[in-house]
């Protein structure tokens, strides 16, 4: 079956979303929770898995796509590892949400994490000194906690893809 652009559209911005005026904080949460859903089971469900393609060129084109994926990463359960890789399968500009994947290779699980260290592998936007120095700093910090887990290794290569943009 395949996804057409249109419908990737309408599924996930709605316009009248960007037009509405919200009369409570839950009609907004809800609208974003339903893009949310929506990416998550287009991206995770088999019965997508044909129109992959077409769905990763869509997430390139819409940059607001990108936030929406970056938001399910965030609130993902179960799928989490599979919605991180799409980033750097996907090709995605991924530059300002650095320190959220710095994040996840010290907090989460060993396979998110190393999804998280190729998605930052692959990052090749504009990062400013300074953020790569805070967080090549926080890297460190949580390295010491951490040196005699599976992370380990992988903390430490962070810190040197981390220094290409000091």
């Amino acid at each position: 079956m395949a996804i057409k652009r249109d419908l990737l559209v309408d599924k996930l911005f709605d316009p009248r979303q960007y037009t509405t005026l919200y009369i409570s904080k839950e009609d907004e949460i809800k609208a974003e929770n339903d893009q949310v859903d929506t990416i998550t089971e287009l991206l995770c469900d088999p019965k997508h898995k044909g129109a992959r393609g077409e769905i990763f060129n869509f997430l390139k084109k819409e940059p607001r796509a990108v936030d929406v994926l970056i938001k399910a990463i965030a609130l993902a359960k179960g799928d989490k590892r599979t919605l991180t890789a799409v980033c750097w399968e996907a090709d995605l500009d991924c530059a300002r949400h650095l320190s959220f994947f710095v994040n996840m290779v010290i907090n989460d699980s060993f396979e998110e994490a190393l999804e998280a260290f190729t998605v930052i592998e692959n990052i090749t936007g504009q990062i400013t000194p300074q953020l790569a120095t805070d967080l090549i700093t926080k890297v460190k910090e949580a390295y010491k906690a951490q040196s005699d887990s599976p992370k380990a290794t992988l903390l430490v290569d962070t810190v040197e893809l981390l220094h290409r943009w000091e």
